[in-house]
């Protein structure tokens, strides 16, 4: 592997109608005195990797694992404003040396670097592929400035979990400052607009492949057409809560059979545990039968999802204990490691076959049967006529009275159990507020955004209590062997760490609780659904 390279990429980029200008351009600059040496031909193949989120490129960067003419390159590039087709970025180019075996790896020290704080804890993945056909030339300028100068026919092909799916060619010239003063790129970009009129483009090739492929991000917020509105039926905000969730589910369930990143796992049961709160909360407007249907099945299926991410969890969070575990030696944690590895193997064993059964695939196909039904003229269930404006309100007021029940219950008896309840009461309130914010706008937020602050406070003492049962369950089904004792202090040391981080964030939860300013927030939850 060759040192790495960093730069700061000064270029110029041109949108070309068809391929052939090379004449043109080439003719142009050779009347303005530049000097033209044309280079071999390049055929160059970019995988470009981020997580399935696209968390590299929402920060602003692409990493790419570059084939070009036998050479092998991991190139990272932020991608910044392209003004007038002028671009400057940050780049760190490294050519490899052998196979990459697994380029979602990316081996290489100095970008792993970069983005790990990013990605963490996410992986990669390959999310799409852009063939290029390069003719360069190298040019010198009348003021002796090193430009190289690229005419390009690019094709893309989406990859990963994106459909299949190829976009039109795009034809493109770019020009490249490799050695003197940006002025004489700036000449040179000048002669061609004045002359030619070429267009600037105002996007990379990564930007214009997601635009042209019809790559969608996973989205937390419904699209405009499955919004809540403030006059929609209630039977109708409820199909449109349920159509957004199972794309939701959908969007994540080839993550979640591939099992390359515990987040699929994460994001599909959280779409099933809102349409199971869904049922609960909004069932009023759903016939009864269905919802009871309904129920049962996510219930089933948000099983399969738990025992996986629950030990996901345990996994994620291991790293944090790191004082605690290397306390024994290796053999003793790669111990540990097997046996919660195995447990995780027969666990998603189960999730696999669920979400291949007939079961599931019943249950997908009444889902998206009764989210894209035409709403009834006589429906059966009480609130299905009603308006989001008449029956959402007192729903969320119930749930917020519930929160503060619990709460006091809370500072009377601050059990674990206690929490737990107080956990889901503030998960019901979340979820009933997400639900039609969309149609309240902006005066809700600021309550979703205390009840998340402290349901992840809860969530954290959850966490322990999960942690404490899992040893205790792995102590009983290691009864009667010979264990190494260092490996039982370990656990014991774990054991009690999380009973300190229980008491911190119960100290934590009681300083956020006394914020939780409960005559405001009720008359700022009682005027923004008073909106009419």
């Amino acid at each position: 592997m060759k040192t790495p390279t960093e730069k700061k990429e000064i270029e110029y980029k041109f949108l070309l109608p068809e391929p052939g200008a090379n004449a043109a351009v080439l003719g142009l600059l050779a009347s303005k005195g530049y000097q033209v040496r044309q280079q071999p031909m390049i055929h160059q193949e970019d995988l470009y990797l981020d997580t399935f989120d696209w968390r590299l490129f929402r920060h602003g960067f692409s990493l790419r694992l570059r084939h070009a003419n036998e050479k092998v390159y991991y190139t990272l590039k932020s991608i910044g404003k392209i003004d007038d087709g002028r671009a400057e970025r940050r780049e760190i180019e490294i050519e490899v040396k052998g196979n990459v075996v697994d380029p979602t790896e990316a081996p290489v020290k100095e970008i792993q670097t970069e983005i790990a704080e990013i990605i963490h804890p996410r992986r990669l993945i390959g999310q799409l592929t852009i063939r290029t056909e390069r003719q360069p030339y190298m040019v010198t300028s009348p003021g002796k400035a090193l430009i190289e100068l690229v005419f390009d026919s690019t094709g893309f092909l989406a990859r990963g979990f994106n459909k299949p799916k190829r976009a039109r060619r795009l034809f493109e010239m770019e020009a490249e400052l490799h050695k003197g003063s940006p002025a004489e790129l700036d000449a040179l970009q000048e002669h061609l607009i004045a002359a030619i009129g070429f267009t600037p483009s105002g996007q990379s090739k990564l930007e214009t492949a997601i635009e042209r492929l019809g790559v969608l991000f996973p989205a937390k917020n419904p699209p405009p057409h499955l919004r809540v509105k403030i006059d929609d039926r209630f039977d109708q905000t409820v199909q449109k809560i349920f159509a957004f969730q199972i794309h939701r589910l959908d969007e994540n369930i080839p993550g979640v059979l591939a099992d390359i990143d515990t987040e699929f796992v994460h994001q599909a049961r959280v779409a099933t545990r809102r349409m199971r709160s869904l049922i609960r909360l909004f069932g009023g407007a759903i016939p009864e039968k269905t919802g009871a249907y309904f129920a049962e099945e996510l219930l089933w299926l948000g099983a399969l999802f738990g025992g996986v991410r629950d030990l996901d969890v345990f996994l994620l969070n291991l790293p944090h204990f790191k004082e605690t575990v290397e306390i024994a030696p290796q053999r003793c944690i790669s111990t540990l490691m097997q046996h919660i590895t195995e447990e995780r193997v027969a666990l998603f064993a189960d999730l696999k076959a669920g979400l291949t059964s007939v079961r599931w695939r019943l249950l997908h196909s009444r889902l998206l049967a009764f989210a894209g039904k035409a709403p009834a003229k006589n429906p059966s269930a009480p609130l299905a006529m009603a308006l989001v404006n008449e029956a959402a309100p007192p729903i969320i007021t119930a749930r917020f009275d519930a929160v503060i029940e619990q709460g006091s219950r809370v500072l009377t008896k601050p059990k674990p159990e206690n929490f737990h309840k107080l956990r889901i009461q503030f998960k019901k309130l979340r979820y009933a507020l997400e639900f039609v914010s969309p149609a309240y706008g902006d005066p809700l937020h600021p309550l979703i955004e205390e009840v998340v602050k402290i349901q992840d406070c809860l969530g954290d003492m959850q966490d322990t209590v999960f942690t404490r049962a899992l040893i205790d369950r792995l102590l009983r089904s290691w009864k009667g062997k010979v264990l190494d004792p260092r490996l039982l202090f370990m656990l014991g040391e774990l054991y009690e760490l999380q009973g300190e981080i229980a008491r911190t964030r119960q100290t934590e939860f009681h300083q956020i609780w006394k914020h939780f300013d409960q005559d405001t927030l009720r008359k700022n939850l009682a005027s923004a659904l008073a909106k009419r």
